[in-house]
């Protein structure tokens, strides 16, 4: 079924309509993708959006018949509108990719040169973090009866296919978030789709690794056929693996999403340039105060989620202003010591930024460990392999390298504990398979890695995350020791 794009609308006066009442309230597009069986769903977020914002909001089809975006606009310039809010009505822009998207709207609203219009972005990294952290407690809870603590509990964020790999590790982002505010015993995470991990992989990897429980949350927005999709691989999966599932409720049936939408809202149109002393009269102060006060639409997830996000970044990512770059750097090429082998040690000048605070991920699939008897398949080329992981390792960290690990895994020694789960936390952004016993890291090596590739890969993750990590610690008053 292909799928169409949604948008709502919402509608306002002009100033010489509205001078007399001392208001000028701008429309508002959601644009967006659902499909057919979502109609109700989003127009009751429409209703709950328009109460919120205190004008008309309506539900525009983009890919329906007769030009419904032109008669959405025309509605609102016959009302007397004159600013027009865009906001995508999904978990990622399609608009920032889709040309035919961004050109719909600028021809829908040509014939009327005086409605401005004001993009927005699809709902914030946090909103998003908070909601799938709240449905992912309901979920745990609901496991026999809510009997087991959620320190027994492994949450799985399962998503439909991204766009791109950055929009695939983004749900790697979200899942490092969640685990920050929350006190599950893990928080992974899967696709419903062609991208991998599956669904079934991963509730099967957590099985084996003794998860009493695994509570799935859909990182999905108006998606009825997926979600029924990803109800049936997670049961399958359950059953199959021995393990009992709980499959939590999809975003758009969470109450804080017409609060995160009326956020990105007043964001769009307070980014608009005033005249000095003018002010924006079209953005609801009493809106502003209610968000400005540790998102109250999400109780005892505010101040502390915040500070508590904020104390894992190094300080680069904390001044609220920065832009981070997620543009990838060039690849770094080998460089060879006097003997001929690769000098990890000299090889970057720097380092992207972290994926986890925004960056480009170092790889567009997840890189993740080869099986026990993949491994054993070929004994000399997989010592070959982890000799040359350990030295690299060693060189850009010189941190004890772990060789009496499971097949399929080399260690690193970290420092401590707090070290350890920074950079599991870092690295699994980056979009290579990491896990943790106590202090030590365990990364992927099997027979088949070659040096330009998985071997390059796993030892600049590494690099690159260890050097955030250095960072981090020293403006903390903390000596790495490196």
């Amino acid at each position: 079924m292909t799928a169409r794009r949604r948008a709502l609308v919402t509608t306002a006066p002009s100033d010489c309509q509205e001078s007399a009442k001392g208001a000028d309230v701008p429309t508002t597009v959601l644009l967006g993708r659902r499909w057919p069986a979502a109609s109700r769903a989003i127009h009751r977020l429409a209703q709950r959006l328009a109460s919120q914002l205190g004008h008309v909001v309506e539900a525009c089809d983009l890919e329906a018949p007769g030009a419904p975006l032109a008669h959405a606009a025309r509605r609102a310039a016959a009302r007397g509108a004159m600013h027009l809010v865009v906001l995508p009505l999904a978990l990622h822009d399609p608009a920032s990719r889709d040309r035919r998207g961004m050109d719909a709207v600028t021809s829908a609203v040509a014939p009327w040169p005086f409605l401005r219009i004001h993009r927005g972005q699809p709902p914030a990294t946090d909103d998003v973090a908070r909601m799938l952290g709240d449905h992912a407690r309901a979920a745990a809870v609901s496991l026999t009866g809510g009997r087991r603590v959620l320190d027994e509990i492994v949450v799985l964020i399962a998503s439909s296919d991204g766009m791109t790999p950055a929009d695939n590790a983004e749900v790697a982002r979200l899942a490092r978030l969640v685990y920050e505010a929350h006190r599950f015993a893990d928080v992974a995470y899967a696709f419903v789709g062609f991208s991998t991990p599956t669904v079934a992989d991963v509730v099967a990897r957590w099985a084996k690794l003794g998860a009493r429980g695994i509570a799935v949350v859909p990182h999905m927005l108006f998606d009825q056929t997926t979600y029924r999709r990803l109800v049936r691989e997670a049961q399958a999966g359950g059953a199959a693996a021995g393990i009992e599932v709980a499959v939590g409720r999809p975003l758009d049936a969470h109450s804080a999403l017409s609060w995160a939408l009326v956020r990105r809202h007043l964001e769009a149109l307070s980014a608009a340039a005033v005249l000095p002393g003018v002010g924006a009269p079209w953005v609801n102060p009493d809106l502003l105060r209610v968000l400005q006060h540790a998102h109250g639409h999400s109780p005892g997830m505010g101040a502390e989620w915040q500070t508590r996000i904020a104390a894992i970044m190094p300080p680069r990512y904390r001044d609220p202003g920065i832009t981070v770059d997620s543009a990838p750097m060039g690849a770094a090429p080998l460089q060879r010591d006097a003997d001929g082998r690769v000098a990890w040690d000299e090889m970057w000048q720097g380092f992207c930024e972290l994926g986890l605070a925004g960056g480009p991920p170092h790889r567009g699939t997840l890189l993740e460990a080869v099986t026990p008897d993949e491994a054993r398949a070929d004994p000399a080329r997989y010592d070959e392999v982890r000799r040359e992981l350990a030295r690299a390792l060693r060189m850009v960290t010189g941190l004890p390298v772990v060789l009496d690990g499971s097949p399929g895994w080399i260690g690193l020694a970290c420092a401590d504990e707090e070290m350890a789960i920074w950079l599991m936390r870092a690295i699994v952004v980056e979009n290579v398979m990491v896990r943790r016993e106590r202090a030590v890291l365990y990364l992927p090596a099997g027979p088949e890695f070659t040096l330009e590739g998985e071997i390059k890969n796993v030892v600049t993750v590494v690099g690159k995350t260890y050097h955030y990590w250095t960072q981090h610690q020293a403006a903390r008053g903390f000596d790495t020791g490196s």
